[in-house]
């Protein structure tokens, strides 16, 4: 049966309570108003990533004003792109339109990324005219990016952000792959999606403090190179074949010199240091090989990327590609449901 939204909007949240209202009701009147221009209907869908502040409540009161937004309300913190997947299985839309909950990118600016998705794209990206992040952000961002890019041969967008509308089916299709360490960017290159990108405005952040730090832009970047390249174990044999040449060239150099006569030092510090370098080198060659064998002991193990600790605002009849994920069993009770059958996968 087909759905009767148009676009979905996942908006994954963490100690927002600054931010959610505002956020939420900029929404609604954004796309409310394309939906008297356009007949488009829409639902806001707020993924609680196990806030500690005042969020849930200010949602909960959001919900009871506003019939289009439902909050999936996860068990503890599982991380945004857990967040971002759960958001895109439980939506319903023939489109899905992810943003922050930070308010850095203006729901005003949503209907360029709607007119640009009616050319006939599958995903639109919002391109940040002007970025409003502290200056390491933006040196550490784009040193990632390049280097992904160039070194790693990885596929990544050009400067764009979590702002951007994607093709429904195409959402829940990289939402539903198996693999544990996803990074939605690399996996719609990886799609073969028709996308393009428009200038958007960029904001400060509205209220509250960034999530995204340094630890997690690095953890990024190791999800990226593990999960998408296996170029860099090819460059650490290539550099480990190169290191044992010299080594070689370097002895055969030695003997020419000690057959023709000449006077050697024993050179206690070279050695000394040539075993610290190639001792650091091997711990760097173990490390990224220990990502590797890490991402698979992770998906073998097959655990839920998340577990959702209750669903506001959803229709009895959940999207088929949400049956399938945890639920949990004594918050249904409390409401009056049935607990989850297992065997069945119903959730």
């Amino acid at each position: 049966m087909a759905s009767s939204i148009d676009i979905s909007v996942v908006v994954p949240m963490l100690n927002e309570e600054g931010n959610v209202r505002e956020l939420v009701e900029r929404l609604v009147a954004v796309l409310s108003q394309h939906r008297d221009e356009s007949e488009e209907t829409f639902e806001i869908i707020v993924v609680d990533d196990g806030s500690t502040d005042d969020t849930p409540n200010i949602i909960e009161e959001l919900i009871a004003e506003n019939p289009e937004v439902r909050c999936l309300r996860m068990a503890t913190n599982f991380g945004q792109e857990a967040a971002v997947q759960a958001g895109m299985l439980h939506s319903s839309g023939r489109w899905v339109l992810q943003t922050d909950g930070d308010l850095q990118h203006p729901p005003e600016e949503i209907p360029k990324l709607l007119r640009k998705r009616d050319e006939g794209y599958e995903i639109v990206y919002g391109r940040r005219a002007e970025r409003n992040d502290p200056w390491h952000r933006v040196v550490a961002s784009k040193l990632m990016v390049l280097f992904m890019r160039k070194v790693l041969g990885i596929r990544l967008p050009e400067d764009v952000t979590t702002f951007r509308v994607i093709d429904g089916e195409v959402a829940r299709l990289l939402a539903g792959l198996p693999e544990k360490k996803k990074f939605f960017s690399a996996l719609a290159g990886w799609s073969g999606a028709k996308s393009t990108s428009v200038p958007v405005a960029h904001s400060a952040r509205h209220s509250g403090h960034t999530k995204y730090n340094l630890g997690k832009l690095i953890n990024h970047t190791f999800d990226l190179m593990a999960g998408f390249s296996v170029r860099p174990l090819r460059l650490i044999g290539t550099s480990g074949a190169a290191i044992a040449v010299l080594g070689i060239l370097y002895a055969l150099f030695k003997v020419g010199q000690k057959l023709y006569g000449v006077d050697i030092d024993d050179g206690y510090t070279s050695i000394f240091a040539a075993i610290v370098i190639l001792g650091g080198a091997q711990l760097i060659a173990l490390s990224v090989i220990g990502e590797y064998v890490g991402r698979v002991f992770i998906q073998t193990q097959d655990r839920p990327l998340y577990r959702i600790g209750q669903r506001l605002g959803f229709d009895a009849e959940l999207p088929a590609t949400a049956k399938s994920e945890l639920f949990w069993s004594s918050r249904r009770e409390e409401a009056g449901e049935p607990p989850v059958d297992r065997a069945s996968g119903d959730a």
